[in-house]
């Protein structure tokens, strides 16, 4: 599956460093080139935090349903989590300059929910696929619902580009689901440009390294405990190398100059931190925003009764026969 004539640029890139440049070159060439200081906010950590727990969860704490019937998950989770976040959030004194208290207070309710709803999703598929007769116990039932991998690492010397996959995850045929977990409110039914072509790589690395193709990649929202799929095939695996191959050609191309990456004008830009009103360099003009739904076109309702009048008496005139 690798082009022995082509060659990638010299930076190893990653799905969240392809999205950056296909959303906007100019942040890209800010963030991973001129590497430039960028604020943090608590969501980085809460979503590292989360990751983190999770893929403790299966991978040391709970391995068999045995470790899961005995282990009090519930109670566990909730001691990774406050213990997290004293070390990983709390200690970080100047988020509370960054926050608000009653973000920073809303942040822990919505991370220990999100863990907590996790534990319970996971009992509830254990239960439901006994009570309806699709495993006789939850030790069979267990191999559909735990990974067989937590957090594992995919990589592609040929292309230059990594990733981690959340979790690997067989079926009763024996085939392959990948899934990635988010924490953000971001939801709908359907799957954002960048969390498919997010998937689409994970699918296209996992099957170069493993030399086994995966039936589905997938998101699931940690928050609602939903998930959306793609099914991987060749086409799918092919377009996931063009973006690779695309990205690491743009830039071979632009190399190290500023001006050669182009900026993306967009609402988004007032939240980036490299824009001028946040302090960066960045001094893109962010198009005015304007209303989702235009005013409606006039209608035979709309018109003025005495015009309406007028027009019906026009009809009658030249069509009578209608009367």
């Amino acid at each position: 599956m690798a082009d022995k004539k082509w060659e990638p640029s010299h930076m190893r890139l990653s799905p969240s460093k392809i999205n950056t440049y296909m959303k906007c070159p100019r942040e890209f060439y800010y963030k991973y080139i001129a590497k430039m200081p960028e604020k943090k906010t608590i969501h980085l950590f809460r979503g590292s935090l989360v990751h983190k727990i999770l893929e403790r969860l299966f991978k040391y704490q709970f391995k068999n349903m045995t470790a899961w019937e005995k282990g009090a998950p519930h109670i566990w989770i909730q001691g990774e989590f406050e213990k997290g976040w004293e070390e990983k959030i709390a200690c970080h004194k100047w988020l509370w300059e960054v926050h608000t208290k009653t973000e920073m207070d809303a942040m822990y309710v919505e991370t220990e929910d999100i863990l907590q709803n996790f534990v319970s999703s996971v009992n509830k598929k254990l239960t439901e696929m006994v009570k309806w007769k699709i495993y006789k116990n939850k030790y069979q039932a267990w191999n559909s619902v735990a990974p067989k991998y937590a957090e594992k690492w995919v990589k592609s010397k040929e292309y230059a580009v990594i990733g981690i996959v959340d979790a690997v995850c067989n079926d009763f045929d024996g085939g392959t689901t990948l899934l990635d977990y988010k924490t953000s409110k971001r939801y709908g039914a359907y799957l954002p440009d960048d969390y498919y072509r997010q998937l689409i790589i994970y699918a296209f690395l996992y099957t170069l390294e493993m030399g086994e193709m995966p039936k589905f990649v997938g998101v699931n929202y940690l928050r609602f405990d939903d998930t959306f799929f793609v099914k991987v095939n060749q086409e799918v695996l092919d377009e996931a190398r063009d973006v690779i191959k695309m990205v690491h050609d743009c830039i071979k191309e632009r190399e190290e100059y500023e001006d050669r990456y182009e900026q993306v004008p967009q609402n988004l830009c007032s939240w980036c931190s490299f824009y001028k009103g946040n302090g960066g360099p960045c001094d893109v003009v962010i198009p005015k925003w304007e209303p989702k739904y235009k005013k409606r076109k006039e209608t035979y309702k709309d018109i003025d009764k005495k015009v309406k009048g007028q027009i019906e008496l026009d009809v009658q005139t030249q069509f009578p026969e209608f009367d």
